[in-house]
């Protein structure tokens, strides 16, 4: 793990567009933090947090070991001389000692079962242990009783990490773009643009990660369209665009359209590529109270342009 951030990479939809710019994210905790490209297309968040604050704690009943931050706000523990997260969600808590995560049983063992070594399920509980080997390798070991927690109880929930859990089950789609006239449009007679809509192209998607006391609830919400309309010209729209129908023969699109002023004759192949940017508000929200985990600008350009032949108006005297 970094000592400078913690990397997160938040899946979004193999269909994704390369991010167009770097954009920073805001923080309730205020740590530092980009979304950038990357060559899999996929939403990568990189949070540092100044000062590295740490998360977990000690308690009766075993040793969680010494251990810093690792600059992510997550308490490390050492053993055979690596480091490794002091507590985990799957695995429970990490004993310097042994090398063991140990984890309270959920559900418990029936009473009478062997794992209580003949104590009564009242004198404390069962937990699972997994110890890293040598290599680091996890193995599973038997069952073993406690009568306090071994490291304490679980630390705190951290919202941001559970705002990119939540982000990771959000799936956005690039978009397929759509003008009319279809095939050749005219200089001066306006073209309508939209593209397919459905629930990834033009949202509001949300997703919820409920931690031990607490849940944070992310809502993605499109902002706003930019189309690249080929000609140097940019289009700024508030949504997906309306449909061309037959009925409105040559009159402007109600809410996002183009005026061609020039021809494509002496473009690539004789016409223009249109490209269409979806820009995404991401909000990460704690549930009930509303309070702000993290916010930043997404946008999503689709990666198959639309080629669209713009003709002269010929005058015959």
């Amino acid at each position: 793990m970094l000592k400078s951030a913690r990397r997160t990479v938040v899946r979004i939809a193999a269909l994704l567009g390369m991010i167009a710019a770097t954009i920073s994210p805001a923080f309730a905790d205020d740590p530092g933090g980009v979304v950038g490209p990357c060559a899999s297309r996929d939403i990568c968040i990189v949070i540092t947090e100044p000062g590295g604050g740490t998360t977990g704690g000690g308690g009766s009943g075993g040793s969680t070991g010494s251990g810093g931050s690792g600059g992510s706000g997550e308490q490390m523990c050492s053993w055979n001389g690596q480091q490794w997260p002091c507590w985990d969600d799957m695995l429970g808590w990490f004993s310097s000692s042994d090398g063991c995560y140990y984890h309270r049983m959920s559900p418990q063992p029936p009473a009478g079962d062997a794992s209580w070594g003949g104590r009564d399920p009242s004198q404390g509980a069962v937990y699972e242990v997994n110890c890293r080997g040598t290599d680091g390798n996890l193995t599973p070991k038997p069952p073993m009783f406690f009568a306090q927690p071994p490291g304490g109880e679980p630390p705190p929930d951290r919202p941001y990490d559970l705002g990119l859990k939540a982000l990771k089950e959000v799936r956005l789609a690039a978009p397929q773009l759509r003008a009319a006239p279809t095939g050749t449009a005219v200089v001066g007679v306006p073209v309508w643009l939209w593209y397919d809509r459905n629930d990834a192209t033009v949202g509001p998607l949300s997703a919820t990660a409920k931690g031990r006391q607490t849940s944070v609830t992310v809502t993605v919400t499109l902002d706003s369209v930019t189309w690249d309309t080929g000609d140097g010209s940019t289009v700024s729209c508030a949504s997906a665009g309306t449909p061309y129908h037959a009925d409105a023969g040559g009159s402007p699109s109600p809410d996002c359209g183009h005026v061609y002023r020039t021809g494509s004759a002496t473009q690539q192949d004789g016409r223009y590529y249109l490209t269409a940017t979806l820009n995404w508000k991401v909000n990460a929200q704690i549930s009930g109270t509303g309070e702000k985990v993290f916010a930043f600008d997404y946008p999503v350009t689709g990666d198959q342009p639309l080629p669209l032949r713009v003709g002269e108006v010929q005058v015959l005297n």
